[in-house]
């Protein structure tokens, strides 16, 4: 069964608490947020995490509760230095506005350090990560990469049931198609004869057999079914799989828009073309959705 790179998780502790988000990624990139104490857990919850996952932009968040004792607030520096720089910028705006008549009085608007610590973000909390806390941090994060994992294989289940849905219609359109394509000598020398009329033309019957055929031989497209029906065939058994299928799913749909479009420049009745364009939106919409499978 094929999984989702995109999903949430929560794990919680009485002190601690695991936020863990994945989105689509083409490998796996792994991204921590710890408290500076807690930076010395970082290469064995990487190594765990690079042990049960395969692919996606993966960002780990761990805080500490604001009931533990060991908390201590601090100031972060970037925000910090985000809020001064906004406030100079702020300030600068406004002397410029000052100078316009539109103004009334000076700006006279200063930052206190009472204020800078009241602005949000500016004072966070620090914990005091001792060394009896580290089995409570892995084991939480475990806890944490299991529950994302179920949620991807959940989202993996929804994807796999959509693409289901798309093969059979692509399927259906095939069938159609095929029948469509016996046709296709026949139209041509339609067409080629109302040319033919409409030029006031006369040309021997062996000579437009011939044209006709070589017209032909260049619009079948039984090749194209064929290689069509086998992806479909393979992609079907990816999705029934147990490891990770995104790589090859990318590829076989890959091949399978190719196809679609060589389809839809081949064949020539207007409602076979009308079929080609539901085809290539089907494959396309399946391109889209393989870009989240792992």
């Amino acid at each position: 069964m094929i999984a989702s790179m995109t999903a949430f998780a929560c794990a919680k502790t009485s002190i601690w608490t695991w936020e863990v988000r994945s989105v689509n990624h083409r490998f796996l990139d792994l991204s921590f947020s710890l408290p500076s104490k807690a930076l010395v857990l970082e290469p064995e919850l990487r190594a765990h995490a690079t042990s049960v996952l395969n692919r996606g932009r993966v960002e780990a968040s761990l805080s500490g509760s604001s009931t533990n004792s060991e908390a201590i607030s601090a100031i972060d520096p970037e925000k910090l230095r985000s809020l001064l720089m906004n406030a100079r910028d702020a300030q600068g705006v406004m002397r410029d506005f000052s100078a316009t008549e539109e103004a009334i009085s000076e700006p006279n608007h200063q930052l206190d350090v009472l204020d800078i610590l009241r602005w949000p973000g500016v004072l966070k909390d620090q914990f005091e990560v001792s060394p009896e806390m580290h089995k409570d941090i892995r084991d939480s994060f475990v806890l944490a990469l299991k529950s994302l994992i179920e949620n991807r294989n959940i989202e993996g289940e929804s994807l796999s049931h959509l693409f289901q849905t798309r093969l059979a219609s692509i399927r259906e359109i095939l069938g159609k198609l095929e029948s469509m394509a016996q046709l296709q000598i026949e139209y041509i020398r339609q067409k080629l004869d109302q040319r033919l009329e409409k030029l006031g033309v006369n040309v021997e019957p062996n000579r437009l057999a011939q044209e006709v055929a070589l017209l032909a031989q260049r619009a079948d497209v039984r090749e194209e079914i064929d290689r069509l029906n086998v992806h479909i065939s393979e992609f079907d058994i990816c999705l029934s799989r147990d490891e990770p299928q995104g790589r090859r799913l990318g590829f076989l749909v890959q091949e399978m828009a190719r196809e679609s479009n060589t389809l839809a420049a081949k064949l020539a009745p207007p409602d076979a073309v009308n079929l080609t364009v539901d085809l290539k939106v089907l494959v396309d919409q399946m391109r889209e959705q393989v870009q989240n499978v792992e």
